[in-house]
Order: C-alpha cells, then sequence, then structure tokens
C-alpha cells in the first residue's frame, strides 16, 4: 500500500542528480558506507547506511536560461540559507523604494523582518501556523516547537544577508495569502513613504518563507537538508503549495503520523540518531540506497502490522518480581556491527531493513517500518512520583527473557507477542532495543530507565496482558528516560 502524499510530496521535485543513481542497491561496507553516529551500536558507535556522496549545492548557478518572471529562482541545489539569500531581492528592493529611513526611527529593513518573525511564530496574530500554549498532544507539540525553532533559523538568515544584489525597478503581481502585517508596519507599508506595488514584493516575500519553513518542518537536522528547486516549475518554491496544504491540514484536524511525512535525499527517523527523540522527524543524511531505479518508495514490509502473523515469546526465567527487579539477570547481547539494508518487493517498492551482526556469529534483520511503528507505540514508564517502586507487581508471572532469543524468533514476517504474563528483556545497547521494538507485537511495550523500578512500567501503558518491558536504556534514540520527547526523485523516499 503506497502512503499517501503528504508534507513531503512537497519535495518530490523532478530533479535527477546527473549519475548519482544508477546501478543495483549496493550493501553498505566500511569504506564506502555513510557512518550514523548517535546509537552506541556496539562497538563501532555508528550505523552504516547506504553509500556516502558528495551533494553540492549550487544555488543555480550553472542555470544559464533566463527566469520567465521578473523574480524568480534559477534551477538548482539549495540550502535553506542559500534559499533565504534567493528571496532577499524581494526584500531589498521595498526597503530601497521606502526611501531613507526618518531620524530615531527603527530601520525599515528591521521593522518588515519583526514582520516575518511574527508570521514564522506560532502563537502571534500574525503567525501562519497556529498553536495554542497548552493541551497539545506529542505530535502537534513536536511540530509547534520544530516550527518555532525553524523559524527563528531563517529570520536569522534573513537578518545577517545584506547588501546583496537586487533590482530597485522590480515589479510583480503577488495574489493576497492572508500574511498579516504587524500594526507598526500598515502604516509603513500603506502610508506616504510606500508606493502601491511594494506590498505585492513584501507579500510574495512573506509567502516563499512561509512556504520553506513549511517544506523544513519534517527535518530535524533542517539546515542540511538539499532542496532542488526547477525554475521553470512555479515562481520560487510555490510548486509547494498543494501538498503543503494536504500537509498542513493533516496537521491540524488530524493525527499526525510518519506515513504523512516525505523528504528529498536519503531520509531516515530521526530515532536512529540518537539524542532526544523526535516522534515523527527525520534525519537528511548525504547518502543513497538504491541505484536502479530513479523514483522508489520505502514502504512498511508488514502493512497491518494486527493481521501479521504472531510467535509466542520463548521460554525465558521466571522470576518473583523482586528477583526481576535486580535487572541484573541476563548478559549484554553483544553487537559488532548495525547497517540499513535495502530489500525488494518490486521495482518501484522497497523496504529498509535494520541489520545487527552479533557477537555470536549470527545476523539478526528486523523491518525498519515495524522498528519506527513500534517506537511511535511504545509506551514511557511513569515516573517515581507517579508509581512506588517499591510496590510489588500484580502480573499473574514475571518473565525474564534475553534479546538475542526475542529476536532470533520466527521470521521476518511475525511479530512476538505472549499469552499473558508480564515479559522484562533487559537491554544495554539502544540499536538492541530499536530492534526488539521492531520485533515485538507493539500494544503494550514499556520503556524503562535502567534506574527505574519495575512498578513503574507495570503502571504504564495498557492494564491488560500481555506486557512487555525493555529494561535498562536511558538515553541514545529512545524515549525511554526523560525526553517528551519529509524521497526520492532521484535518491529515495522514506515513509514511516
Amino acid at each position: 500500500m503506497r502512503p499517501s502524499l503528504g508534507v513531503l510530496g512537497i519535495l518530490l521535485i523532478q530533479m535527477v542528480f546527473n549519475d548519482m543513481i544508477r546501478a543495483a542497491a549496493m550493501k553498505a561496507t566500511a569504506d564506502t558506507a555513510f557512518r550514523l553516529f548517535g546509537l552506541a551500536a556496539g562497538a563501532t558507535g555508528r550505523i552504516l547506511v547506504g553509500q556516502s556522496i558528495a551533494v553540492q549545492p549550487d544555488a543555480g548557478a550553472h542555470d544559464k536560461d533566463t527566469p520567465r518572471e521578473a523574480w524568480g529562482l534559477k534551477s538548482g541545489l539549495y540550502t535553506p540559507r542559500q534559499l533565504v539569500e534567493a528571496f532577499a531581492p524581494l526584500l531589498d528592493t521595498v526597503v530601497f523604494r521606502l526611501g531613507p529611513d526618518p531620524p530615531n526611527a527603527r530601520p525599515a529593513r528591521a521593522q518588515l523582518l519583526d514582520n516575518l518573525a511574527a508570521n514564522l511564530d506560532t502563537n502571534t496574530r500574525e503567525a501562519t501556523l497556529r498553536f495554542p500554549d497548552t493541551h497539545l498532544d506529542d505530535s502537534r507539540q513536536e511540530i509547534a516547537e520544530q516550527a518555532t525553532r525553524i523559524g527563528r533559523t531563517l529570520v536569522q538568515y534573513a537578518r545577517n544577508h545584506t547588501d546583496g544584489p537586487f533590482n530597485s525597478d522590480l515589479y510583480l503581481r503577488s495574489p493576497c495569502e492572508g500574511h498579516l502585517l504587524i500594526p507598526p508596519n500598515v502604516d509603513l507599508m500603506f502610508g506616504q513613504r510606500s508606493q502601491p506595488h511594494l506590498m505585492q514584493l513584501f507579500n510574495e516575500y512573506m509567502h516563499q518563507m512561509v512556504l520553506l519553513r513549511d517544506a523544513l518542518l519534517p527535518f530535524r537536522n533542517y539546515e542540511d537538508v538539499i532542496i532542488p528547486v526547477d525554475g521553470r516549475a512555479a515562481r520560487g518554491i510555490r510548486h509547494l503549495e498543494p501538498s503543503r496544504a494536504e500537509f498542513l491540514t493533516n496537521l491540524l484536524t488530524k493525527q499526525v503520523t510518519q506515513s504523512a511525512i516525505y523528504a528529498h535525499g536519503l531520509v531516515l527517523p530521526a530515532f536512529l540518531a540518537g539524542g532526544p527523540t523526535p516522534f515523527h522527524l527525520l534525519q537528511y543524511i548525504p547518502a543513497k540506497l538504491v541505484h536502479d531505479a530513479t523514483d522508489v518508495i520505502f514502504d512498511y514490509r508488514i502493512q497491518d502490522y494486527y493481521l501479521a502473523p504472531r510467535a509466542e515469546i520463548p521460554a525465558g526465567t521466571e522470576k518473583t518480581p523482586a528477583c526481576a527487579a535486580a535487572n541484573g539477570g541476563a548478559p549484554a547481547l553483544g553487537v559488532q556491527s548495525t547497517s540499513i539494508a535495502v530489500t525488494s518487493s518490486s521495482d518501484m517498492v522497497r523496504q529498509l531493513e535494520l541489520q545487527l551482526q552479533l557477537d555470536n556469529g549470527k545476523c539478526v534483520s528486523v523491518d525498519q517500518g515495524q522498528v519506527a511503528r513500534g517506537h511511535r507505540y511504545a509506551y514511557q514508564a511513569c515516573t517515581s512520583s507517579d508509581a512506588d517502586s517499591e510496590s510489588a507487581t500484580s502480573a499473574t508471572s514475571t518473565v525474564v527473557h534475553d534479546a538475542a532469543s526475542i529476536l532470533e524468533t520466527g521470521d521476518v514476517d511475525s511479530l512476538v507477542t505472549a499469552h499473558g504474563g508480564l515479559h522484562v528483556i533487559p537491554v544495554h545497547d539502544p540499536v538492541v532495543a530499536l530492534a526488539l521494538l521492531g520485533k515485538i507485537y507493539p500494544g503494550n511495550v514499556i520503556l524503562l530507565p535502567r534506574s527505574g523500578g519495575l512498578a513503574q512500567a507495570e503502571k504504564a501503558g495498557k492494564g491488560l496482558e500481555p506486557k512487555f518491558v525493555l529494561w535498562g536504556v536511558e538515553r541514545g534514540g529512545l524515549r525511554g528516560e526523560v525526553y517528551l520527547t519529509w524521497l526520492c526523485s532521484a535518491l529515495c523516499i522514506a515513509m514511516y
């Protein structure tokens, strides 16, 4: 099943990176692989992903065509900063035409950028993407905070870029997009200093910046994202408008899911890079995994996990709650290396696998889509103030399992479950915990920090059994501690 085009249909731009994408799917090697640092993947401390590539944004320097309008972008690859600088002639023409600033007055350029800051904020009268200050669910809270960060960064780019070239006679018609002016700028743009066409230019400037902010929303490392632009497709980046509208509708009226998020370049769920873990944000990386097709979609191996085959959890060691609380019975699972690999279900559809090469010589593979799903659905253990870590558990049984036996159970399409009970899996390596999240049926899985108590896990999640507790990972890519914590048109699409 093909995920619907939401946010990152925004960045599905028909752009080919010359000969980057051509040969058969390649397995990562130590010499050529992109190393994704963050998770402590065994002794290597990194995840190997495809092949590293050198993407060099040229900001349209190689495009010698004449723009079809008075203002536009040249075709090429841009960073967010380069796009902000390419939008600047719109603003600079307005400032020039407004004339000299009166004595002791705030400069017109600064005032107009104050307006942009208000447009890119999330709780001002002029905000283009508004969120209330309170009562947001975790998904919307994450996007609200992301929008604020990106907006501030883009405004700072704009403030820092001065004295660039512009056309003082620039004139264009820009349809009203409903972007509001802050009160001091109403007189500035409609008073004696202004001219009728200047509001058209500033409206276009505001709209291009809003489109850029919204296009970057899915990326945790948004400053690194490379954005391809076809200067003949639309004015600036207005070709993003239809997909942006669809994404914002879903954002404001439905639950945000990673299947509504798309990306240009190779992107993976951001939790693979470690740190405070996002629910839905993605990580752009300069790497490639698929070489034999120009349009590929990365899809779930298991479309509906509820209908997936179930495998009974292997036998563990039944312990009393007090013994289980010691959390020391299972040895650490040794991981020699971790990589992301590609499997194929059709010419156009591929799956990603998280592969762990273990110290015991075995290699286990888990569908990356199911890992992302399991991570998203997992519960955090209650805090110590919400649960008495010394209180007795009420589960009919407490069984301790080793991670290796679970990861080696069943085939790649089956999910591990149990008939009742509280099942504790000690984990020492964040990447092992991620693999377990992709292997265990995601109905009632709890993330318990190493310093937590078993009662905290039992009071979290659903009250029914079975319940699975991943005990031991406190940081590095999991929401197990205190964290509340958008391809491929020439590369790949990651949609989880």
